[in-house]
């Protein structure tokens, strides 16, 4: 008989199945507040992602840096970005050396819409600052992303541990350090995405 993470009667010494399903648990958390979200602004989870995007990651101002970010087709970021236009959320302005590409920026509205949205993701962060050992969780959570990211069960990453300028030290005081910051990095140091980031 096949143990399956998914069922909690089958959880029993099985460590590793309870973190699983506590996950999952935790991901139906964000897709109910989307869901919830749906109602209020009249858009779909992928519409509120790209709103969020562009509001924190402004860097990424194309369709392509888009789609490329969340792991789309340019296809199906087009076509969300086309209905963002038309309600007013986003605007499209033209490159001044490429006329066929169009940069990406919130309008005042969007960006009141992405910062609303965030607010649910500050609220569970005050709930995870009540938490012991915080910085041992994220350092947990890292190497799980990092082992996903490698057996390409996610996008790339742009996180400290799998970075070219990353170092493993066998050092008690700071077990880790940064080439490019010539710095010790102490676990609640480790960044999940860094704007410096170059793969290893």
């Amino acid at each position: 008989m096949n143990n399956f993470a998914l069922d909690p009667n089958s959880h029993e010494g099985k460590v590793n199945h309870k973190i699983v399903f506590a996950l999952e648990r935790l991901s139906h958390v964000f897709r109910i507040q989307l869901w919830e979200a749906n109602k209020q602004f009249q858009l779909s989870p992928l519409q509120m992602q790209i709103l969020t995007t562009l509001r924190f990651q402004p860097q990424l101002d194309s369709v392509t840096a888009v789609a490329n970010y969340l792991q789309l087709t340019n296809a199906t970021v087009s076509d969300a970005i086309r209905v963002l236009h038309q309600k007013q959320y986003v605007e499209k302005h033209p490159d001044l050396e490429d006329g066929r590409r169009q940069h990406l920026t919130l309008t005042t509205a969007g960006t009141d819409i992405a910062e609303e949205l965030s607010l649910f993701a500050n609220r569970i962060g005050e709930f995870a600052a009540t938490l012991p050992n915080r910085a041992e969780f994220l350092e947990s959570l890292l190497q799980l992303m990092q082992l996903l990211q490698e057996n390409g069960f996610i996008p790339l990453q742009q996180m400290c541990t799998t970075c070219a300028h990353f170092l493993h030290l066998d050092n008690g005081t700071s077990p880790y350090f940064c080439q490019l910051l010539n710095k010790p990095l102490a676990p609640r140091d480790l960044r999940i995405h860094c704007p410096e980031y170059e793969g290893g």
